[in-house]
């Protein structure tokens, strides 16, 4: 279900302060559809995204913004690395050092 800007950024930073960690620890981006979501624990790519949430946005465009929005207030680096690009889907993701 596609969302409002300031609820998609409400519910992904009520997500992060749940999971804690420094901004600094958290990449944002867009995706396209769930099946470009850098999924934890794929059988294909065992990276592990603890904290991985999403949600639709209207359009590219609407993610672009908040993405940027997201970066630019709380201090998020743009996901890099990760399988994303241009589209509607809003996800977060915390960056943790490999270890069991």
């Amino acid at each position: 279900m596609r969302v409002g800007r300031n609820e998609i950024i409400e519910e992904l930073t009520a997500h992060m302060r749940k999971l804690g960690g420094e901004p600094e620890e958290w990449q944002v981006g867009a995706a396209a559809s769930n099946a470009q979501l850098p999924i934890q624990n794929s059988r294909e790519d065992p990276t592990n995204l603890p904290g991985l949430a999403c949600r639709e946005a209207f359009t590219t465009y609407a993610a672009a913004d908040e993405v940027d929005y997201l970066v630019r207030a709380f201090g998020l680096h743009p996901a890099h690395g990760l399988p994303c690009g241009p589209g509607n889907i809003v996800f977060v993701c915390r960056t943790t050092e490999n270890s069991e």
